[in-house]
């Protein structure tokens, strides 16, 4: 009797012992690995977006930075905002451990071999001048921790512009104005400038006010930025030529450099209205003018010589903003901007 007891408490024992190894293989780890969600297909790998989940955090997980968040909206064409994606949306990704240290190629619908194409990841920081400043959503009025200058990640607290139903998961720019913008050369009034400092999301509603997110900082974030409906623009440009007959000039840069270079952001005094689109490219020129004996005598200008390049990223009615590509030596306010002959 007492061995088949034992027997039979052993035979219980070890019962317990594979029903536990069981779930604990069933189970796995207490929350889904990221990987449990990812498939490979002919086209590549794609991740199917769970709860929570951004780009951030998602270019943060598959390419150890949330930095790459625009190259990997760049890869997924179908999503036309960036900062909302949905449980159960699939979306291609790239990670070098599953396609070796050759990234792909982003999927393209029926590219021409003729089209050439500019990519500036940083599009969405891009400001604008518009003749009246825009109405805004709401103001920032304070941080969590009440600091002075606010970055990515910081709890911001909103004051609701009257009359403007605001939403958990609406997105805005951050934004704040210079006024005015005159002509470098008549002195003439141009228009109100936008100066995008982020993005910031809206978390959660309460009795006047409005909790949200920083989600991207541009530059510094100050209290009294006031909210501007989003707006995605894509980060890869079809370059065209320039609109041949466009006489235009530089206004201004948009951080109020004097003196202007590559990879400078800056305004010119043209728009839509005039046939301006983005992706254009125009050249910058220097007038060569005759010196003139007396000031009563206007100089005369002589020719033009090619000072440097510029791509349209932005436009609004009279104004466009557009990136110096390409510069001899310092480009400045005031100098022609016309099509590359």
């Amino acid at each position: 009797m007492r061995i088949d007891s034992l027997a039979r408490l052993k035979d219980k024992f070890i019962a317990i012992l594979l029903l536990i190894f069981a779930a604990l293989v069933l189970a796995g780890p207490a929350h889904a690995d990221i990987e449990d969600h990812i498939i490979k297909t002919e086209t590549g790998f794609y991740y199917t977006v769970q709860k929570g989940d951004t780009l951030w955090d998602l270019s943060e997980k598959f390419s150890d930075s949330p930095w790459q968040w625009p190259d990997l909206w760049q890869y997924n064409p179908d999503i036309p905002n960036p900062h909302l994606i949905y449980p159960g949306q699939r979306i291609r990704i790239y990670r070098k451990t599953f396609t070796g240290d050759k990234k792909p190629e982003p999927e393209k619908k029926e590219k021409k071999p003729d089209k050439q194409y500019f990519t500036f990841t940083k599009i969405n920081a891009v400001g604008f001048i518009k003749q009246e400043a825009v109405v805004p959503a709401g103001t920032l009025f304070q941080s969590l921790g009440d600091k002075w200058i606010m970055s990515t990640n910081d709890k911001v607290y909103i004051r609701p512009a009257a009359n403007v139903d605001l939403a958990p998961g609406d997105t805005f720019f951050l934004h704040r104005t210079i006024s005015p913008v005159r002509d470098p050369d008549t002195n003439e009034r141009i228009g109100v400038q936008h100066l995008l400092t982020g993005i910031v999301e809206i978390l959660e509603l309460k009795e006047n006010l409005a909790i949200g997110r920083i989600m991207a900082s541009f530059r510094e974030i100050l209290e009294g930025d006031k909210l501007l409906p989003f707006f995605p623009r894509r980060p890869r440009l079809e370059l065209k030529p320039g609109l041949p007959g466009i006489e235009s000039k530089i206004i201004k840069s948009e951080d109020e450099w004097k003196a202007m270079g590559e990879h400078i952001i800056a305004f010119i005094d043209k728009g839509s209205d005039h046939g301006i689109e983005v992706g254009q490219k125009y050249q910058v020129l220097y007038p060569v003018m005759e010196k003139s004996d007396t000031e009563s005598t206007e100089p005369k200008e002589l020719e033009r010589e090619e000072m440097g390049s510029v791509v349209v990223l932005h436009t609004e009615k009279t104004t466009s903003t557009v990136l110096i590509t390409d510069s001899k030596q310092d480009l400045s306010e005031g100098l022609p901007v016309s099509a590359i002959r």
